[in-house]
């Protein structure tokens, strides 16, 4: 047994023992309701269309889903299966298909495409990841801090749109909790058990999604230079066990995309721009990220919990947060404009918490009976105050008239009839649900964003050789092509407009201004 443990038993020994510590039958229950009201909250509304988060990354993987279940459906008309897996195959590699594949293979079990079947799928996966947060806000705080923090990760309204979200975020989430739960055991005992489940589960993550290698890094690294000094690491083969495990997946996927397949190359272009660091715009984007996810008190409170953590769980805490901001250094323009970048935030704060409120519980032993009262009462109202939020966020959102919108955008052209526009979710939306191809006009956040990679764009060229070969020029974003008025003048000046709409409008490229 570690000395953190022989420390941990001797100070739950001498603690007096209050509220979900010392009820047992109090904790199971209250664990319980919260693990049902977070399932029940996630279910609500399940079959609305994917387009309350985030919509292009979840059509994104919606379209790779459909192409996947397409590919061997026989019964499919051929125009149908060969579009479908078209649209999957054009998308680029961003991670391992991983969530994409899993709706496949649930698609071609139930027997049909059902979008809300991934959906389901995300809330399993951090459902189970907060079964690994319970049991790992035990080992670093106590029971009455791990109510807490899972009634933060279950309940906070963000969390719960997030956590349905049809994209890998939410399994990686749920294995970053699970690995480093698996590290702390290994802390514990140095068993290769939980050696090599700790680096298997650290491998899993970071090949789900590998932006949460930070703080996996930092806090696998924290752990092994506590518990052994430096000339002593390269020879434990535990230590080097994990880290093979850990880096192995990933090393894979990456030499399979940049050498075989060759799609990933694309992706370590347009993400470091280390000029952002120098401008207040990007941290207060960063910290407006922050509060928009996890909420500015509560994250600030979280890291003041961190220090009331002893020893290792202390360091292990700290390496989570630190490596989130090296993160975000690294990623300065994803983190700071991209909200659901922060989600690997999640479980540095939820410990934090723990331990605030492992203390502050601990604190009121001295009420005698009237801390059972006060501690469940705040408890209760978090969770039903919180759950009521994000039930309004999920009723006040109905997107079935969008899917109808789509689905006769696609109705007003040809199968033959190639298209570029201007629409949402770079055409996400004109494919998935109008069953057709449009290549996309880049945003004036696309242009800039080339700009500030220090890309000159000559938009006249830009335009002429993108509508080469194409018949229509669709767009359904007026507010972003008046925000490119130059697109907007070569397209009035030049072309007929063969429809329009408050809603939309649709240039013949065929038919020269009149």
């Amino acid at each position: 047994m570690s000395k953190d443990s022989e420390l941990a038993t001797a100070q739950n020994c001498v603690r007096e023992k209050v509220v979900f510590e010392q009820y047992s039958w109090l904790f199971r229950i209250t664990v319980l309701i919260i693990f049902l009201a977070g399932l029940g909250i996630r279910l609500y509304d399940l079959r609305d269309a994917p387009l309350d988060f985030h919509p292009t990354r979840q059509l994104y993987s919606a379209l790779k889903a459909r192409g996947m279940y397409y590919q061997n459906l026989e019964t499919a008309p051929d125009w149908q299966r060969e579009l479908a897996v078209e649209q999957w195959k054009t998308q680029g590699l961003i991670e391992p298909p991983l969530m994409e594949r899993i709706a496949a293979i649930g698609y071609s079990i139930a027997g049909q495409e059902i979008l809300w079947l991934p959906r389901l799928f995300s809330i399993i996966f951090w459902m189970m990841g907060g079964i690994a947060l319970l049991l790992l806000s035990i080992e670093v705080a106590g029971k009455n801090g791990a109510v807490f923090s899972l009634l933060f990760y279950l309940f906070t309204p963000y969390l719960v749109i997030a956590s349905r979200s049809f994209q890998p975020d939410p399994l990686m989430v749920s294995l970053m909790v699970f690995s480093i739960w698996a590290l702390v055991r290994w802390q514990r005992v140095m068993t290769w058990k939980w050696a090599v489940s700790a680096g298997l589960l650290a491998g899993l993550a970071i090949f789900v999604k590998n932006v949460v290698v930070f703080p996996i890094a930092a806090a696998f690294l924290a752990v092994t230079v506590s518990q052994f000094k430096f000339p002593n690491i390269v020879k434990q083969k535990q230590v080097w066990s994990m880290a093979v495990l850990a880096i192995f997946p990933y090393l894979a996927f990456m030499t399979y995309g940049l050498f075989i397949n060759g799609q990933l190359q694309s992706q370590f272009s347009l993400r470091f721009f280390p000029q952002l660091w120098l401008t207040a715009e990007f941290w207060l984007q960063w910290n407006g990220n922050i509060s928009r996810v996890i909420g500015f008190v509560i994250f600030l409170v979280s890291i003041l919990g961190t220090y009331l953590l002893v020893n290792t769980n202390r360091r292990i805490v700290i390496a989570l947060f630190a490596g989130y901001f090296l993160y975000g250094l690294v990623l300065p323009y994803h983190i700071s404009t991209h909200d659901y970048y922060q989600l690997p935030l999640v479980l540095p704060v939820a410990l934090g918490l723990a331990a605030l409120f492992e203390l502050v519980i601990d604190s009121l032993r001295a009420l005698k009976w009237q801390n059972f009262l006060i501690v469940i009462t705040v408890a209760s109202y978090f969770l039903l105050i919180n759950a009521w939020d994000a039930r309004v966020l999920l009723k006040k959102s109905n997107y079935a008239n969008e899917v109808i919108f789509w689905q006769e955008m696609g109705a007003k052209f040809t199968r033959d009839d190639a298209v570029i526009g201007i629409t949402q979710d770079y055409g996400y939306r004109f494919e998935y649900w109008g069953w057709h191809k449009i290549q996309n006009w880049m945003s004036s956040s696309d242009i800039a964003l080339r700009e500030l990679a220090g890309q000159e764009l000559d938009m006249q060229a830009l335009f002429d050789e993108q509508i080469a070969g194409k018949d229509f020029f669709l767009v359904t974003q007026l507010n972003e092509l008046n925000a490119q008025p130059m697109v907007k003048q070569l397209l009035f000046n030049n072309y007929s407009v063969a429809e329009e709409t408050d809603d939309y409008i649709i240039f013949d490229l065929h038919k020269a201004h009149p």
